[in-house]
């Protein structure tokens, strides 16, 4: 495959009353006596109350792309061509003041990770006024107030009296669209701004952002690896290699026909609902006879504290050998309570939940960790969400493997490093690099090599590809079904991603308020679901190419009356796109 792509055919046309104009835009970072080219050549337009999509693997240049939109670039970089012009400015030639006041005031971003972008000391009320104030608008309470009733939060009284870590993720990533939209901003970029959301919580915020597009009149960039939410959101769609894009056209029509080779692939990498494509290839929802069970839960309790309602509710399940069992639901329903639960990172209150093991290894998975035998400990392994956190970043990549090996084996030989590392599809040589010189595709396969020293007999991965982009997704998702496989392990797939689940579980639990609602095998689960919060998860899941909140005709579209509103609970609604 070329390393160097040329832009395919069926480019859409630069308009002339677009918010955003780029053109030719290329951008160097400094390394060493050397410029590297990380975007060349990008051009793109965006018109009001339009939404772009802007979509490729990591370090691809899309975030690079969309931050100069608001007159930003990385220490290190510098634009050697091209020109940048947003409300017909060209922002790299404003000054200091006029920059600032760009920044949220024509343009404004809405972030990843809205609970590190927000103020943690900081009341929610006295952070949207300081977002007013700071553009010289009114700050008053009814103002806030309004603010927040137009990001559809109930309760606003009791919101803006609310601490950041006191709301929900669905609930932190609206005011920072709140914030965002105070000062009515011609442009709206979205970098990632629903990775980390469950699937109800994310259709709603979706559902928002486009309504407030066209309420406002915004320009919209969407940045995502997310196929399925692009598809949602965007009006079209360009895509991102190496710092070129390589294709550029409506939505509709790429999805429909992709014309270059590297769309082709990200959309065959994307996981889907339906029992077709990647999904189906990669063997989820296998019909077999049931395994023998290496941990059985009956009627587990697990509470926070004696105060609070149980966070795990009188569930039971078993996993087997060789079986991946998937726990789904909305943030806060308790599967990684459960997760953390069977890791024996906290106790559980009452109940049976009990391991055992192939080789005779038994024991009692209510004790905490600290209470385990180091055969039961080494049986039952964690791989976390965030790899970039939960590995040491003074350590290499080997000391990280040769730990648990010298915990559970006693010995730290390289050669069996070097083993792990190519069982994870990694070569030797990882073994000296520091986790900051590897990519997040390669970071979550040193976890799972971690957790493979130990020699487990379960595995327990608790939203293991979150953040990662669609082709690096698809191998780790690939590397764990074979891993399963051939080592006959049983795995806790902890996920809010319908479609990833659908291509790696055996059975499906879902899970809200702390209870199993529905569980069987995936492919009933998924083709006739029993329970109503069941549909509603899957009636909330955006596979790529479906149209849920985007219209066929931008000119004439409408939103449907009272009526056209479909519940998606918890306070959320989601209503869809019609023509006129």
């Amino acid at each position: 495959m070329s390393s160097a792509p040329s832009p395919a055919p069926a480019q859409v046309d630069v308009q002339a009353d677009a918010v955003v104009q780029v053109d030719d835009l290329s951008i160097s970072y400094a390394s060493g006596r050397r410029d590297v080219p990380v975007v060349r050549g990008v051009s793109l337009s965006i018109r009001p109350g339009r939404a772009l999509g802007l979509v490729g693997e990591s370090g691809s240049g899309k975030s690079t792309v969309a931050r100069t939109l608001l007159a930003h670039l990385r220490r290190g970089s510098r634009i050697v061509g091209g020109r940048v012009t947003v409300a017909g400015s060209d922002v790299f030639a404003l000054g200091d003041r006029e920059r600032r006041a760009l920044r949220g005031g024509t343009a404004a971003l809405v972030a990843q990770n809205a609970g590190q972008a927000l103020t943690p000391s900081m009341r929610v009320g006295r952070q949207l006024r300081e977002a007013l104030e700071s553009h010289g608008l009114p700050g008053g309470h009814e103002r806030v107030l309004e603010l927040v009733r137009h990001v559809r939060l109930p309760d606003p009284e009791t919101i803006v009296e609310r601490y950041p870590h006191q709301l929900s993720g669905g609930q932190q990533q609206r005011i920072a669209i709140a914030m965002a939209i105070a000062a009515r901003p011609r442009l709206l970029v979205l970098d990632e701004p629903t990775t980390a959301l469950d699937v109800v919580t994310q259709a709603a915020v979706l559902e928002l952002v486009r309504d407030l597009s066209v309420e406002l009149e915004m320009a919209i960039l969407l940045v995502s690896h997310d196929l399925g939410v692009v598809s949602a959101m965007a009006d079209e769609i360009a895509v991102m290699r190496d710092g070129v894009i390589v294709e550029h056209r409506q939505t509709a029509e790429l999805f429909a026909d992709p014309q270059h080779e590297y769309t082709r692939e990200l959309l065959a990498s994307a996981p889907r609902t339906s029992a077709t494509g990647l999904s189906a290839e990669r063997g989820g929802g296998r019909a077999s006879a049931p395994p023998p069970p290496l941990v059985t839960a009956a009627d587990l309790v697990v509470r926070y504290a004696r105060s609070l309602p149980p966070a795990v509710d009188a569930v039971s399940f078993a996993i087997g050998a060789q079986e991946t069992l998937a726990v789904v639901g909305e943030s806060g329903s308790g599967k990684s309570t459960l997760a953390t639960a069977m890791a024996g990172l906290i106790p559980a209150e009452s109940g049976t939940f009990t391991f055992r093991g192939d080789d005779g290894i038994e024991g009692d998975l209510t004790r905490p960790v600290a209470r385990r035998s180091l055969d039961l400990r080494r049986s039952v392994q964690l791989v976390f969400q965030n790899a970039d956190t939960s590995l040491n970043p003074r350590r290499t990549v080997g000391a990280a493997i040769a730990r648990p090996l010298r915990l559970f084996t006693g010995s730290t030989s390289p050669d069996r490093v070097a083993e792990l590392l190519e069982e994870v599809g990694l070569t030797p040589d990882f073994a000296s690099r520091l986790p900051a010189q590897l990519s997040g595709g390669q970071r979550q396969r040193v976890g799972i090599a971690r957790a493979l020293a130990a020699g487990p007999e379960l595995i327990i991965a608790d939203e293991i590809t979150t953040a990662l982009d669609v082709r690096v997704q698809a191998g780790v998702l690939d590397l764990l079904t074979d891993l399963r496989d051939e080592k006959g392990l049983g795995c806790l797939f902890i996920s809010h991603d319908l479609a990833v689940v659908r291509g790696v579980a055996d059975r499906v639990a879902v899970m809200t308020g702390g209870r199993f609602v529905e569980i069987g095998s995936t492919e009933d689960v998924f083709s006739g679901p029993n329970h109503p919060y069941t549909r509603q998860l899957l009636d909330a899941t955006l596979d790529p190419g479906t149209t849920v909140l985007r219209g066929v005709d931008d000119t004439t579209r409408t939103w449907r009356d009272a009526d056209g509103w479909d519940d998606l609970g918890d306070g959320h609604r989601i209503r869809r796109w019609e023509s006129a």
